[in-house]
């Protein structure tokens, strides 16, 4: 019982200061459900510790894309219901945080090792390095049938040794460059607390990508 009492106050300790100054936490509850059915409020999650305590709070929300889910908790909870079935194109989470004022929050997790907005940025500008794939899992909210015929923009496998592998480490210098992150603590030793804005940061690295496709990857591949 110690464990989990714990375990809530150590999750509590990165939600209640934001929630208490009217903030919405939004985090990442990927399941990468390929096929079958995933169930918005039954699917768990592998991901991390605070990941996981989200979906058990009372008033959370999730959205029902069945690869990549995301909770929210506060009083804007709702911008994950229902969104569209591309995850990362129209009117995915992604699109819907712009304009919200939105920001990155990295809690022991250098920059350096990105995040899956920028998946949203590829997406958007058109990466060749990757394809539209759907997936017929079928989603639920319970009892409720929701869709199914979701979509995701993946990693290439057709191109003979290149496998895409992702890299952030460029654009992470370049954000850093531009004077966009608000950090303390280091990166290196793993206890950072690193801000930077939501709007900004992918305004910037849609600029990046223009200047050089190859940004986001390990490979020199150029295909127009």
């Amino acid at each position: 019982m110690a464990d989990l009492e714990s375990l809530d106050e150590f999750c509590q300790a990165f939600t209640k200061p934001l929630l208490e100054r009217g903030k919405t936490v939004l985090v990442t509850t990927f399941t990468y459900t390929t096929n079958g059915r995933f169930d918005v409020e039954e699917t768990k999650t592998n991901l991390g510790v605070l990941n996981k305590w989200i979906l058990n709070q009372t008033g959370h929300q999730r959205s029902e894309h069945p690869l990549f889910s995301y909770a929210a908790l506060g009083p804007q909870a709702d911008i994950v219901i229902h969104v569209g079935k591309s995850a990362f194109g129209s009117d995915s989470i992604f699109e819907r945080l712009y304009n919200r004022k939105a920001a990155f929050l990295h809690v022991g997790r250098p920059v350096s090792m990105g995040n899956t907005a920028l998946h949203h940025v590829e997406h958007m500008c058109g990466a060749t390095y990757r394809v539209h794939k759907g997936f017929k899992t079928e989603v639920f909210r319970g009892s409720n049938y929701v869709g199914t015929d979701y979509t995701a923009f993946l990693r290439r496998r057709d191109v003979p040794g290149e496998n895409f592998a992702f890299n952030f480490t460029k654009a992470c210098d370049k954000i850093y460059e531009k004077g966009l992150i608000r950090e303390i603590g280091s990166s290196k030793d793993l206890n950072n607390i690193s801000m930077y804005s939501y709007d900004q940061t992918l305004d910037f690295l849609k600029d990046l990508f223009y200047q050089d496709q190859r940004i986001f990857i390990q490979s020199d591949f150029m295909e127009y």
